[in-house]
């Protein structure tokens, strides 16, 4: 327009701009319809409409565009398909619905000559809902708390590498006070362990408890349907709360705690996360947590602490702490293990083939078999590892004592046992058997303390010597050294004296007290 306002020719400003004379002829004369709407505006708003419409560059209009490719017939079996999805998902068969990708090969079978990216967008645009807006929440005390996992990537020097572990948040929903605990793995004894933890913590249990849909929490029906899982029927019947399930995907529904889990994971390891044992990194996570409840709210203007010392009132009663060791049969197998969640367990090798019982707890897991209780070990870190005890495994090695050097069972023994086989029972292995038993039916520190005294005294380091150190070291410490009373001493002096006093012809009286 500029061009036109300046006296320039229709072609000359085509010559300029580089476009076609009829273009320019178009706009000209849309230019010169606005100036006449102009005059005839009446109103301030009409006049700013046609100005701001006059000064603005030109725009390529695609409304009134047709579709090509995306013909009704097209738009049939896209709306098909997309309904055939919607049922299979009301029948909890939602691993087979059609993707976008499925619909288009389909579209392709058909000999539609149509884009995977015109079929999106189509799904897309039928798919698109109006942007969803939320109701804030008021609970009152003690109605509710949420509950939920995060994970967090840790360095323990003990384990001596990287790796994952579980933090469980509680947060109630009055107070926002928050509980968290640290765990290797998200199982059942560790949702069981933090919810004991929890409820002895506050000293109370709330109305209910909202849980996300993970595995260890529900159990999924067909469609929507929903169960809870034996763990958490079993803590609902003890403590008396209700579960509550949300929504999937709808991390809104228990925003407290989805924000918790975040705060408190940054707040605990983002400055440190390198620790040298797994109980330097539970402190850290229970100082932040601590932290995090004592801080002042900017709309409350109050902590946490303080609001929850309010609700604590109003809680219900706490149980004593309910058992949360599970239950389960094993069968040993020929080389004397058990399978225990993805790890195996050396028992006496004489239970092979048998059926034990295995209380398995967050951290330990004790064997019982006939009702007899049997062993407790520690529970093993990561999958398809061994953790063997080589007094399991005596009876086997009497039999066998060739097969001592190398076993798994010598291999996993402690450092000081492997040294001395290796020095001084390697050309007979039997003797080694005997040296085990020692320790069975003594114990390991009498044995060493034996054995390390023959070392030094440069005598065999065979098992009949080590049970003679032992035997003679008890002899010694159960010896009783009996002290004769004063007036037993003040009468065999008057006897000696008596005698002396015979011999040199003085009498025997003269050396008794009258």
């Amino acid at each position: 327009m500029a061009y036109h306002l300046k006296g320039y020719s229709n072609q000359e400003i085509a010559n300029q701009m580089g476009i076609s004379r009829p273009t320019v002829i178009k706009y000209v004369k849309q230019y010169n319809q606005e100036l006449v709407d102009l005059e005839k505006a009446t109103t301030m708003e009409e006049k700013e409409a046609i100005i701001i419409k006059s000064s603005s560059p030109p725009k390529y209009h695609a409304v009134n565009r047709k579709k090509i490719k995306l013909t009704p017939e097209v738009e049939q079996i896209i709306e098909v398909c997309l309904e055939e999805n919607e049922i299979k998902r009301e029948r909890g068969m939602r691993k087979l619905v059609m993707k976008n990708k499925d619909i288009h090969e389909l579209l392709i079978s058909k000999k539609f000559d149509i884009s995977y990216r015109t079929v999106c967008h189509f799904v897309a645009e039928r798919n698109q809902k109006q942007k969803e807006a939320y109701i804030r929440q008021e609970y009152p005390m003690a109605k509710a708390a949420e509950f939920d996992w995060g994970d967090v990537t840790l360095y323990i020097d003990e384990l001596g590498c990287e790796r994952r572990f579980k933090i469980g948040v509680f947060t109630l929903k009055y107070s926002d006070y928050r509980f968290a605990y640290l765990y290797t793995t998200e199982n059942t004894e560790s949702f069981l362990d933090i919810h004991t933890k929890f409820i002895e913590h506050i000293q109370g249990v709330p109305e209910e408890i909202v849980y996300d849909n993970a595995l260890v929490q529900v159990q999924r029906l067909a469609g929507r349907e929903k169960k809870p899982t034996e763990a958490v029927m079993r803590l609902s019947n003890y403590y008396g709360f209700n579960p509550r399930y949300t929504n999937y995907y709808r991390g809104n529904e228990k925003g407290h705690v989805e924000r918790s889990v975040e705060v408190i994971r940054r707040k605990a390891y983002s400055k440190q996360h390198h620790f040298k044992t797994i109980a330097d990194a539970v402190d850290a996570l229970l100082q932040a947590v601590e932290r995090e409840n004592t801080k002042l709210k900017q709309r409350s203007q109050k902590s946490a602490e303080t609001a929850f010392a309010e609700e604590k009132a109003y809680l219900n009663p706490a149980r004593i702490p309910l058992d949360v060791t599970q239950v389960t049969c094993c069968k040993v197998d020929k080389y004397s293990l058990i399978y225990v969640d993805c790890n195996f367990y050396s028992v006496p090798d004489y239970l092979v083939q048998k059926e034990v019982k295995v209380h398995k707890g967050v951290s330990t897991i004790k064997i019982f078999y006939n009702q007899k209780f049997l062993f407790q070990t520690q529970r093993i870190l990561g999958r398809n590892q061994y953790k063997i005890d080589i007094q399991h495994y005596l009876g086997t090695m009497k039999k066998k004592p060739g097969a001592i050097a190398h076993s798994l069972a010598l291999k996993q023994a402690t450092p000081w046992l492997q040294q001395i086989f290796h020095q001084h029972y390697t050309t007979n292995p039997k003797d080694f058997i005997y040296f085990l038993e020692l320790i069975q039916d003594h114990s390991l520190n009498k044995v060493k303390f034996a054995t390390e005294y023959l070392i030094r005294n440069q005598l065999p380091v065979t098992a009949s010597h080590i049970k003679n150190e032992i035997i003679q070291a008890r002899t010694v410490s159960t010896k009783v050294i009996s002290f004769p009373s004063q007036e037993a001493i003040q009468a065999a002096c008057q006897d000696q004296l008596s005698e002396i006093s015979t011999l040199y012809n003085q009498g025997g009286c003269l050396w008794k007290n009258s």
